[in-house]
């Protein structure tokens, strides 16, 4: 289950507007690329997190690409960054799946059942 909801946040992220995004997260997919930007935020979402000068300095290299490790470390070497949460991503790409089911005709009772929301939020997604 865990790798299909990864392979969605993917697809969602090589096929999404980037404007759509929060701040944050959209400078993060403009300046290492979508796949690079989930990685990221899958280990350090909701952290602030200090980015290293050099990056062999950092365990970041364990986990990323080292072409988008050299970038993040290249803009915000010598800083910390609030991390944006993976949840706030998972949470757009499910509104994104519900507005479309909405749009195919399925009824806000069965995507409220579907998703485990309320069909009044159901309806506050799909405005």
């Amino acid at each position: 289950m865990q790798k299909k909801s990864n392979d969605l946040i993917k697809q969602y992220l090589l096929h999404t507007n980037v404007e759509t995004l929060p701040k944050q997260l959209k400078e993060l997919v403009e300046l290492i690329g979508p796949i690079d930007t989930y990685i990221f935020i899958s280990h350090y979402g909701g952290q602030i997190k200090y980015i290293a000068k050099n990056p062999s300095r950092t365990k970041m290299k364990h986990i990323m690409n080292e072409k988008a490790l050299n970038h993040l470390c290249a803009n915000y070497g010598g800083s910390t960054i609030e991390v944006p949460k993976q949840e706030h991503l998972e949470r757009q790409i499910r509104n994104k799946l519900i507005k479309n089911a909405s749009m195919k005709g399925i009824s806000r009772s069965q995507l409220a059942t579907q998703f485990n929301l309320s069909v009044r939020h159901i309806g506050n997604i799909k405005k």
